[in-house]
Formats: structure tokens, sequence, C-alpha cells
């Protein structure tokens, strides 16, 4: 048997990677011209690995199988506890670690632990903005929310499926289940791991599927792969573009699937500065303002360029796009002066990631939208000789994570052989 897996991101990888271990063929068809997807370690911008892309392990659980590969190959991670080590700018203006500021404010800790006791099950069609105005929730704790939870989902909250975030209400043990955790080696160190050994061609970027008893995959520069089944992996925002020709056309299931789903607009801004511009002990600050939410990849080294990352999303990053490259970088630092009260900071350099213009990603992760809490169990079904992989297919509890990327290409390899 041969199989073809469509994209070399964590999803791609997984798959090809069970495939291969159960003696299939696999071959691994890559647009870019590199491996890894929306996971993208860079090892020029400093001196110390910087994450362009997905740049943490989400939590311990026995889900999280990135932890496998980290004890297997022995690398270092270090733990954002969020509490003493991250600044926060309060709705009133005060300036105080995350620990004061959550003891001091029971509203603004509930939008932190999400400890909501009795509430009602959010509505399939309710977005998460109308949810928690049906609970109780303040002006205050929407703000709130929107600049941290909503932010780390991906979008702003009037495209978030309430009901889809109903296992966070329900069933979580509070903020440990999601603790955050950065590999000190760089996401790379697992990828490229991860896809050692496996048959894999860069820049080759996917015109047309044929897919009827067999699949033949033709590229834009007119290559044809020819396979008994095929792993997709193309981010939600690729596959709505119609980017790949299908033939015979995707069936309804899948436009359906499709059409519950957007890729929000994910944005990341990287600064490198000339020495450290807060204490050492601190390496987050959730801003007031855009961006709201900063991190230093720094912490927790000893040694290295001081680098703080900005990450912000939908309207957030929507405001950005509009500005364009330069402007938004500025906005980023004149929001970053304020938040520390250093006027005159410069930066040495600094770099605009914009996944939502990528023509491979076209957004950073999927969100599902109000009225289709089904779309991802419906992208995930099989359709002989198509399978279907990527954090967008995930159960929802698991997307936008690497850890549920990888979890999508296990099952998709599973049920190729399964089928044999």
């Amino acid at each position: 048997m041969r199989v073809i897996v469509i994209g070399a991101g964590i999803a791609g990888l997984s798959a090809a990677y069970h495939l291969n271990k159960a003696g299939i063929e696999v071959v691994v068809l890559e647009g870019r011209d590199r491996i890894g997807g929306r996971v993208w370690t860079s090892r020029d911008f400093a001196d110390i690995p910087v994450e362009f892309g997905a740049e943490l392990i989400h939590g311990r659980s026995a889900e999280v199988n990135t932890w496998e590969w980290v004890r297997k190959l022995g690398l270092a991670t270090w733990h954002w506890n969020k509490t003493a080590d991250s600044m926060i700018r309060t709705e009133d203006g005060a300036w105080m670690t995350m620990g004061q500021a959550r003891r001091m404010s029971p509203e603004l800790d509930a939008t932190r632990a999400w400890d909501l006791g009795d509430v009602p099950e959010p509505d399939n069609d309710e977005d998460l903005a109308t949810y928690l105005k049906r609970i109780g929730f303040s002006d205050q704790q929407l703000h709130y929310v929107q600049r941290s939870f909503a932010n780390a989902e991906g979008d702003s909250m009037r495209y978030l499926n309430a009901k889809a975030h109903a296992h966070l209400f329900k069933d979580s043990d509070g903020e440990d289940d999601y603790s955050d955790y950065r590999i000190l080696d760089g996401y790379d160190s697992y990828y490229q791991k991860l896809a050692e050994g496996l048959d894999i061609h860069l820049n080759k970027v996917v015109d047309r599927i044929n897919w009827r008893e067999a699949v033949s995959v033709t590229t834009i520069e007119g290559e044809t792969f020819a396979a008994d089944a095929a792993v997709l992996t193309l981010p939600v925002g690729v596959l709505k573009a119609d980017a790949v020709l299908f033939n015979p056309a995707l069936p309804r299931s899948k436009r359906q699937a499709l059409n519950g789903l957007q890729m929000g607009p994910v944005m990341k801004m990287v600064y490198q500065f000339d020495g450290p511009i807060l204490d050492r002990s601190i390496g987050a600050i959730y801003a007031k303002d855009n961006p709201p939410m900063w991190w230093s990849p720094s912490l927790g080294r000893v040694n290295g360029d001081i680098v703080w990352t900005a990450f912000f999303t939908g309207d957030y990053a929507r405001e950005m796009l509009a500005l364009g490259e330069e402007a938004a970088l500025q906005k980023g630092l004149d929001t970053l002066r304020r938040e520390i009260g250093q006027p005159d900071l410069q930066y040495l350099k600094a770099r605009w990631i914009n996944w939502p213009e990528d023509e491979f990603a076209r957004g950073g992760y999927s969100v599902c939208l109000p009225g289709h809490y089904n779309a991802r169990e419906k992208l995930a079904v099989p359709t002989p000789p198509l399978y279907w992989a990527g954090e967008a297919s995930a159960p929802h509890h698991l997307t936008a994570m690497v850890h549920g990327a990888y979890f999508t290409g296990q099952r998709a390899a599973s049920e190729i052989i399964a089928g044999q």
C-alpha cells in the first residue's frame, strides 16, 4: 500500500511517522521550503530559538502527547506559571502581577480559573460573549476574556462557539490543566526528529487531487504522484479558498464542515532589545491596549538575547493588518512603552509574522463558529481514499494546539492501517 500525506506540519508528520512505523510506503508533499507548517522555529533572529508559530506545550494531561517526545529526546522545558512571573494592566489602570490581581479581583479570577459553578450549558447558536452575558459576566469581565482567553483562542468572541468551550466551564480542574511550557531547545528539535527518515518532498504545491478508487495528486508544476490513499492536512483557510481542486468535488458533508469553521487571524510581532526591559523574573505582560499579550522567550534562560513576542488575534489582528507592517510594529512598541513606563524604549530589530496572509496557512488556527458545534467532527470523518487530519479536525478540547494536530495525524494513520 502507498499513501500520500499532503502537508508536512505536525499533523502530516505524525500521520507519516505512524504509517511508516506500520510498514506502509508513504510520501509527504509540502508546499513550503521547510517542514513544520504553523510550527516554525527561527534560529537566525536571535541567539536563542524564537518561535514564529506555535510556541508552547499546553498542559500535562495524558493527552498531551508532546511530552512523550520531550522525554524521549531529553529536551529542556520551562514552566510559565502566569502568576508571579506575569504583569497585568487591570481594567482600572493598576499595574501588578497576575497573582496579585487575581487575589484582589474575584471578577478577574473567574476569567482565569473558569470555576463558574453550576451554570447552564451553552446553546449551539450562542457566541461566547452572548453566553457569558447570559450567565452574568460584567462588561469588565468580558474585556478581560477578550484580552486573554479569546485572544488565545484565535478570534474575537462573536466568532467563538460557546458550546465548543463547555468542556472548560464544566470539566476543568482549574488553570493547572492548561499550564504552559516552552521547549527551551526549540520546537524544531521535536518536529525535525519526528520527520527523520521520512520521504518528504518540499516545494510541492498541490494544484488538484483526483480521488476515486485511488488517489492522484498533481502539483502546480504538473508533477503527478499516485497512491492508494491520501491524508489531507491542509488548513481550513486553504480548503475554503479552493486553492486545491478536487475531482470529484468534496461531498456536501465536508463543505458543511468547512462552512462551520474559519481561520482565526493569528499574528505575532517579535522584538529584540539590547538588554532586559523588566526585571528578569517577569516573562509576560497582559496589556490593556493592542497587542494585548506579550511574553519573553528569554525567560527561563541564563544567557541569550532579550526577545519579547507580541501575540494578537481577532479584531486586534484585523486592526494591525489595516495598519500594515511598519505602522503595526511601531504601535506595538508604543503599547509596550506605555505599559512598562519607558517612553524612550527602542528595539534592535523586529519581525512581523503575518499568518493570515501566508498562502499555505491563511490564518493561525481554526475556530468553530456559532451554530456549527459538530463541524470538527464532520471534517474528521474519513472519505476513503481521502483521510483527514490537521488541528481543525481535532476534538474541541484539542484544537489550536500542537498535540491536537499530532493526535489527528495518528488517528488518520490508524484509520488507514485498520482499513488495509
